[in-house]
C-alpha cells in the first residue's frame, strides 16, 4: 500500500496529546477526549503509519479504561459516601 503524498503527522501528534490528556482528566471528560484522540490516531495510522500515532492509540485506550473505571468507582462508592457524610 503506497503512502499518500503530503500527509503529515498532525493527527498522530494530536491523538498522542489527547491520549495523555485523557489519562490526566479521568472521568466523563477523559472518555470524550480518549474517543476523539483514538479516532485521530486511527485515521493517522490508515493514512501513514507512524510510531507516535500507535503510542497515542495505546494511550487513548488506557485513558478510556481508566476514565470508565473512575466513573464507575465514583458513582458506586464515592458518591454514596459523600451523601452519607453530608446527611
Amino acid at each position: 500500500m503506497a503512502e499518500k503524498e503530503g500527509v503529515g503527522n498532525g493527527l498522530g501528534t494530536s491523538g498522542f496529546t489527547l491520549g495523555v490528556l485523557s489519562i490526566i482528566f479521568a472521568g466523563w471528560m477523559g472518555i470524550i477526549i480518549a474517543v476523539v484522540g483514538g479516532i485521530f490516531c486511527f485515521v493517522q495510522q490508515k493514512n501513514k503509519k507512524m510510531r507516535i500515532s500507535k503510542v497515542g492509540l495505546i494511550l487513548n485506550v488506557v485513558g478510556f479504561i481508566v476514565s470508565v473505571l473512575f466513573v464507575v468507582l465514583y458513582s458506586t462508592v464515592i458518591a454514596p459516601l459523600i451523601g452519607e457524610v453530608a446527611a
